[in-house]
């Protein structure tokens, strides 16, 4: 889906922006495998689940600009199930990212634009918390404005903790791994922006099922 973000030297869209399940640093060691549970959702069966995301802000480490956006949304699905594999535990619907109310130093008006499906992958133990490691990739988006275009594709990495009725779902942006690519117009120069600018994000995103009797989405790990 389209949406029309404020931006300034740079943007990017994550993913975001963006949401779901069992996420943090893919540094982490991965478990054997994984449990993930859908409130009575039945194994095997297709779970939709929403993010909304706030406290975002896209950093280009590269030109050293940031932006901040004031909401974010993304869906996608999930298969309940024991003893699964970590890589594509959930998947985000790249088109139906969104963001709103992006702001940054400089005012530059850009329509973003999300494709594909971005893998939710689990890597890593889940903690005494309830915390589950891993990563979104595959993210692929384009962003246009007038003057400035580029797209933006790479992963991000967070945490996904457990909750009694909802997840939480925290991309800590602590590294840059997105990089931006076919970067055109004159004011992509004007605020910076190159070919090759890598770019982290940050933000948390409440997990919850579209069917309130699917929640909570809980994902633990296997020895």
């Amino acid at each position: 889906m389209t949406n029309m973000s404020k931006l300034a030297r740079f943007t990017v869209v994550p993913v975001a922006a963006v949401a779901a399940i069992g996420l943090a640093s893919p540094a982490a060691f991965a478990a054997s495998s994984y449990n993930l549970s859908a409130g009575s959702a039945a194994a095997g069966s297709s779970v939709a689940f929403g993010a909304q995301g706030s406290g975002i802000t896209f950093t280009d480490v590269t030109a050293g600009a940031s932006v901040t956006c004031s909401g974010s949304s993304i869906s996608g699905t999930a298969t309940p199930g024991a003893a699964i594999s970590g890589t594509g535990i959930a998947a985000l619907d790249g088109s139906s990212v969104s963001f709103s109310d992006c702001t940054g130093p400089v005012g530059i008006e850009f329509t973003v634009t999300g494709s594909g499906t971005w893998s939710l992958d689990a890597t890593g133990d889940t903690d005494a918390n309830g915390s589950t490691a891993g990563n979104i990739s595959g993210v692929s988006a384009r962003v246009s404005g007038s003057g400035c275009s580029f797209n933006a594709t790479g992963s991000v990495a967070g945490a996904y903790a457990n909750g009694d009725s909802s997840g939480t779902l925290t991309l800590s942006g602590s590294e840059p791994t997105l990089t931006l690519s076919n970067v055109s117009g004159f004011l992509c120069g004007v605020a910076g922006i190159s070919n090759g600018d890598q770019v982290s994000f940050a933000a948390t995103y409440a997990v919850s099922a579209t069917d309130a009797a699917n929640n909570p989405i809980q994902v633990t790990s296997n020895p």
